[in-house]
């Protein structure tokens, strides 16, 4: 029986993602690992959540 949470498609497009991201301190000439760190902290569901609760 396959997990039906293993795989399932991204929330957020690209755009909504980045703009998110922004407002977290995410920046393209950040180092690379504080941008990881911004983008794997805050996944599509977290960005979903976080916006609902007003952030």
């Amino acid at each position: 029986m396959s997990d039906p949470l293993a795989h399932h498609p991204p929330l957020l497009s690209a755009e909504r993602r980045e703009a998110f991201w922004r407002r977290s301190g995410w920046r393209p000439d950040l180092a690379a690992r504080e941008r990881e760190c911004i983008e794997q902290r805050w996944d599509d569901e977290s960005i979903d959540m976080a916006e609902i609760f007003g952030f």
